[in-house]
């Protein structure tokens, strides 16, 4: 059997692609450093909608949709990237809002900070 240092996420029998315990990493950048508003916000969104909030979602469920997210989505996003996008995945399997709601309010967004800068 290869050693932890060599296997690779997914590689063993009923290990899946996002389960890196034990893995290699590479180094790590021991520098800390402030988390983005957007990254603040994705906590605060994801506690409303949580068991301390609306209870709209749950642990599991986000572990569940950040692991259908597939290999290359989960690789391709970061940390607070895959909370977020689980949360809108689960937002829309629920029926609480439609992906075309979310892209709507994205656009809107996005043209408000144009104009605005905020």
């Amino acid at each position: 059997m290869n050693s932890v240092k060599e296997r690779k996420p997914g590689s063993e029998l009923g290990r899946g692609f996002h389960d890196i315990g034990g893995l290699a990493g590479g180094p790590i950048n021991p520098q800390s450093t402030d988390a983005r508003p957007w990254e603040k916000l994705s906590i605060v969104v994801g506690n409303a909608l949580g068991l301390n909030g609306n209870k709209i979602i749950r642990t599991d469920e986000t572990r569940r949709a950040r692991e259908e997210l597939g290999a290359q989505l989960y690789n391709e996003l970061g940390y607070f990237e895959r909370g977020i996008e689980s949360i809108r995945r689960l937002l829309v399997e629920k029926g609480v809002l439609t992906d075309a709601e979310i892209e709507s309010r994205m656009r809107r967004l996005a043209e408000q900070i144009e104009k605005t800068g905020r």
